[in-house]
């Protein structure tokens, strides 16, 4: 099949009619960009991607017939994309007004250099209504539990047009394809839900591509104070954590991170994590050697550049070459 010029992922579990009207948000603004859709199944029990796709038959349904997790989920998209930039889209968020549109120019602009994602409001579900008042601009991530929160647009790095963010908000981005490719995307051996943003955007920036919000671009999101349409357990996010760390920490750090989340874990659920860590563990330890044979940066460039007290560099280093400058083009106007 001929190649695309971007497509819209969205993997979808349990989105009951969110997902449909996620689909008509996307259409209704695209800004004049022809997309690809590819809905992943993610054995959903309760037929939204039926739904959604009797009512918007151009989409195209990827079933798996077991829960495999969103990290997966969304990989096994992207794997059979055919755009040269991949929108990744929760099941529920609503695009404004041409935000598509710029997401995809952003990408080319940067000749696919960056991952790009816009500002995002909350999205009221019951009115199908972004706010106002209530958006985030881009997460902080801290490396000693790799937890996340938002960061004030004043406190983040301008670079031109751009904020930098120092972690990925997996609900709403772009990024080309040859980068996916290159990071090696979503990790497909994570369990369930949780994190894989959090890997994704580490692994860009380690690798020399920034992580950039473009603030003229709006996409809602629905924020959940809880899981009300599927499990998630909280060893699972802590195996993907673990991942997390194993693969993109050099050896002295994930010592220390290991022994800090052994530590504050309850012995039982230790050795469930530990469990569960290991019989993944093989695949971690390819995609650890993957990326060190690429990396530019180190952790402790990161916790530097972002300002964070952990981990702090050993007194021997050996100094990572510096990657080539980000350059960014004239964009069109979108009036």
């Amino acid at each position: 099949m001929a190649p695309v010029r971007a497509s819209i992922i969205i993997a979808a579990h349990n989105e009951g009619d969110r997902l449909a009207k996620t689909l008509r948000s996307c259409q209704a603004n695209t800004g004049g960009i022809e997309f690809e859709y590819i809905l992943v199944d993610d054995a959903s029990p309760d037929d939204c991607v039926d739904a959604a796709s009797d009512r918007f038959p151009g989409a195209r349904v990827v079933r798996q017939r077991q829960r495999r997790g969103t990290s997966a989920s969304k990989d096994h998209g992207a794997k059979l994309a055919r755009g040269g930039v991949l929108v990744f889209l929760d099941g529920h968020t609503k695009p404004e007004r041409a935000a598509l549109r710029k997401l995809v120019e952003d990408v080319e602009a940067t000749r696919g250099e960056a991952i790009v994602q816009p500002r995002i409001p909350a999205l009221d579900a019951r009115v199908w209504r972004n706010s106002r008042r209530s958006v985030g601009y881009g997460y902080h991530v801290e490396l000693q539990r790799l937890e996340t929160r938002w960061v004030r647009p004043d406190r983040l790095w301008r670079r031109g047009r751009f904020f930098e963010s120092p972690c990925l908000i997996g609900c709403a981005f772009a990024i080309s394809r040859d980068l996916y490719r290159k990071l090696r995307g979503f990790d497909p051996h994570m369990l369930q839900w949780g994190a894989e943003d959090i890997d994704l955007g580490l692994k860009s920036w380690l690798l020399g591509h920034p992580v950039l919000v473009d603030p003229s671009a709006a996409i809602g999101h629905v924020f959940r104070r809880r899981f009300d349409n599927y499990l998630v357990e909280p060893e699972c996010v802590a195996v993907n954590k673990l991942r997390i760390a194993r693969k993109n920490f050099t050896e002295s750090t994930w010592r220390a991170w290991l022994a800090a989340l052994r530590a504050r874990s309850a012995p039982s659920k230790w050795r469930k994590i530990w469990r569960l860590y290991r019989e993944r563990e093989a695949s971690a330890e390819r995609e650890r050697r993957y990326l060190d044979e690429r990396r530019v940066y180190d952790e402790f460039w990161f916790a530097r550049k972002f300002g964070l007290p952990w981990p702090e560099r050993p007194q021997r280093f050996e100094r990572p070459q510096r990657p080539r400058a980000l350059r960014v083009s004239r964009l069109p106007s979108l009036r």
